[in-house]
């Protein structure tokens, strides 16, 4: 049954308890008529699958950008929406480490709760104490406590307003030319570490290539200019970085992908990949991460296709890149990245990802 799928998927993802679980769990035994009946639920920005163990799927509803929270959700039976324009009984926000993009959800669960509540959670670390005191000055609190290293919080929208300088989404300008949004990586510059690996792309890039993680769309633009590049896929997991890039590169060249690198798989395989990747989950370095993104190129190369890639220059990717390489080399970097191309991928990066 769908139940038992759900509980069977729960068990296999909940290898420990997120703090999010811990002050959930303290607000519902101190707050237990908050919950009460057939309330509807809107979970803004859930940042792990466990996260959603607490609440009835039938009256839930998830909004999330990041197709690794939406995927499996869906497929387990919740109602997940890339956009939110619905209304709850209550809306409950899991703030990022953004400060503008966490007003912005805030302000997504104010409008969506218009009668009802509005729970805001997170970590102290992540600046969730600042954003309570800018909040503090509108509107008063039901609900108000500090636990596992973090705060949670209620307050009614119809009881208050938030502060002035709230708003929905908010557009940036970088370099006066691309266009981005709070909360997507590098969002008020150019990344340096792309940028760096810009200026060793090879201007005969030819045939087609894909982007991994593509975010706004920095090294997507340099390539979809190049007379000799026929096609181009943009890959990235956050909706909101698409939305981005696809305003900032125009060409019908460019496909735009809202997916998981790790497990994409081409139409066709690839001449070559270019790639940042990222080495974060939740704000931790994650080695294992980039060394997925580097085994997926691998995977979607041609047998003569090329890998052009940037990292911080201490994170040890040249064992796994010779593992799925034939060749590959340090092309160019500084004291804080390296620029690497490696070629001809291996017979075993296709059959093991």
């Amino acid at each position: 049954s769908v139940q038992w799928k759900r509980n069977d998927f729960f068990a296999l993802v909940k290898q420990e308890i997120s703090m999010f679980d811990k002050r959930l769990s303290v607000l519902k035994e101190n707050s237990p008529g908050l919950f009460a009946g057939n309330k509807s639920i809107c979970f803004i920005n859930p940042r792990d699958l466990t996260d959603l163990a607490h609440f009835n799927i039938r009256n839930t509803v998830v909004f999330t950008d990041d197709i690794r929270m939406y995927s499996p959700l869906s497929v387990f039976g919740y109602n997940c929406e890339p956009e939110a324009n619905l209304v709850v009984d209550i809306s409950i926000v899991l703030l990022p480490k953004s400060k503008e993009l966490a007003r912005e959800l805030v302000f997504t669960g104010f409008m969506m709760s218009p009668e009802g509540f509005v729970v805001i959670d997170g970590d102290k670390k992540d600046g969730i104490i600042s954003i309570i005191k800018e909040l503090e000055e509108e509107i008063c609190y039901e609900v108000n406590l500090s636990k596992a290293h973090g705060r949670i919080a209620v307050f009614r929208p119809a009881n208050g307003n938030l502060p002035l300088n709230w708003q929905a989404s908010k557009s940036n300008k970088v370099n006066n030319e691309f266009i981005t949004v709070p909360g997507v990586f590098s969002a008020d510059h150019i990344d340096p570490a792309s940028e760096l690996l810009k200026k060793y792309l090879p201007n005969n890039l030819k045939g087609s290539g894909a982007d991994f993680g593509v975010g706004w769309g920095f090294l997507t633009k340099y390539l979809e200019n190049l007379d000799t590049v026929d096609n181009i896929y943009a890959i990235d997991v956050s909706k909101r970085a698409l939305t981005c890039a696809a305003k900032n590169c125009v060409t019908s060249k460019v496909q735009f992908i809202w997916d998981d690198v790790l497990k994409w798989k081409s139409p066709e395989l690839l001449n070559f990949v270019v790639m940042n990747p990222p080495f974060h989950t939740h704000g931790k370095i994650d080695i294992a991460l980039g060394e997925k993104f580097i085994i997926s190129a691998a995977n979607n190369l041609l047998k003569n296709g090329s890998l052009h890639m940037v990292s911080n220059r201490h994170l040890p990717y040249e064992n796994i890149i010779s593992k799925h390489f034939k060749e590959w080399k340090e092309i160019g970097g500084n004291n804080k990245f390296k620029v690497i191309l490696a070629e001809k991928p291996l017979a075993v990066s296709k059959k093991n990802p």
